[in-house]
């Protein structure tokens, strides 16, 4: 089996594909990946540790608003359609799997004009303007979120799909089931020392994503010397994004290599809305407080979250390193509101999602 994984541009896209990739790969093992994405993006680095051979292609991205780099973003769209056609031709796979990003305007374009399959995976709550564009063109299409089935059409029209065949599947999001193992004493330990963490504080994870939160980096630099009074601070501050704060409770990383090790220590995450990492928090029962990124489409993600009770959201907006202070204090010793939170996110979604979508994958492999 050949298979093909789109998407980047920012570090969502490439989780569900590599928890997929993962999966796959484990049952069966002669599979051949090739990760496209953008030449620019966290994509590359964040797949290195996954041994999974990556090409980069340009493409455009057209912004909501107005810029004048939305007038060479068809230009990147076509150049990068070239490449992908180039890539597909020589890769030959059985699929495209692509998962957001508009870096898959491009690749799937090119997939169809070959009569490559496609299946496209939406994320968030509320349809991308990539996935509207390209929803078209799929073969399979699977949603997170069982109110997105409504999002896509269903049924037959001008690409020809059977009239007996489901084409919208209501799957979750994937995530690296990895991060889900129990850990045993010894690892506690070994992982406490590598992260330098003393077992009589709390401890504090905060998620920017991989391309970080600039603006939520300067909210937890303010907060800083109060967060490390009362917790050990894990914190993923994005690619070229650190922030000047030293302390014995203070532990800065660009990108957290042990994800797994990070999760099992924390007791709080503090992150973005990014589907990604709610999805994790999700599988993991994590109490979370959430600050979406400004206008876009995390601030719905991060409604679902608030309206189900399954975390607590604050407007980046309406944030201060105080506030943020009076926050943490709150959810860390109200172990009532905490088992809420844990409890309500873990029902957001299935939780056997990489498993669901391996399969429609492997299947059109194997037809």
């Amino acid at each position: 089996m050949k298979i093909i994984l789109v998407g980047g541009g920012t570090g969502g896209p490439v989780i569900p594909l590599v928890a997929v990739q993962q999966k796959i790969h484990k049952e069966f093992p002669k599979t051949k990946f090739l990760f496209v994405g953008t030449s620019s993006g966290p994509e590359k680095q964040m797949l290195s540790k996954y041994n999974v051979a990556f090409k980069g292609i340009v493409s455009g991205k057209l912004r909501r608003y107005f810029s004048v780099l939305n007038i060479f973003a068809p230009f990147l769209v076509l150049i990068g359609f070239v490449q992908a056609l180039l890539i597909i031709k020589k890769f030959n796979p059985d699929v495209v799997f692509a998962a957001g990003g508009y870096v898959a305007v491009p690749v799937v374009f090119a997939a169809w004009i070959l009569r490559k399959k496609i299946v496209i995976h939406q994320q968030d709550y509320v349809p991308s303007l990539t996935n509207k564009i390209l929803s078209p063109f799929a073969n399979k299409i699977t949603v997170s979120f069982e109110h997105s089935l409504k999002d896509f059409f269903s049924g037959l029209g001008i690409f020809g799909y059977s009239k007996n065949e489901q084409r919208v599947h209501w799957t979750g999001n994937p995530f690296r089931e990895d991060l889900t193992l129990d850990f045993s004493e010894t690892e506690k330990k070994k992982t406490r020392d590598e992260f330098g963490i003393q077992e009589d504080m709390p401890v504090l994870l905060i998620l920017g994503g991989a391309t970080g939160a600039s603006g939520l980096n300067k909210i937890i630099q303010e907060a800083l010397p109060e967060l490390v009074k009362i917790s050990h601070v894990i914190h993923s501050t994005g690619i070229g994004k650190g922030i000047s704060f030293n302390h014995p409770n203070y532990h800065q990383y660009e990108l957290i290599s042990n994800m797994r090790g990070a999760y099992a220590l924390s007791d709080i995450v503090i992150s973005r809305a990014g589907m990604s990492t709610i999805t994790e928090l999700s599988a993991l029962k994590k109490a979370a407080i959430i600050v979406p990124m400004p206008d876009s489409h995390q601030t719905e993600n991060a409604t679902i979250l608030l309206v189900l009770q399954a975390a607590l959201v604050i407007s980046q907006g309406t944030l201060s390193g105080e506030r943020l202070v009076d926050i943490v204090r709150k959810v860390m010793y109200d172990w009532e509101y905490q088992n809420t939170i844990r409890e309500n996110i873990h029902k957001l979604m299935p939780h056997n999602a990489t498993e669901k979508i391996s399969k429609i994958l492997v299947d059109i492999c194997q037809k």
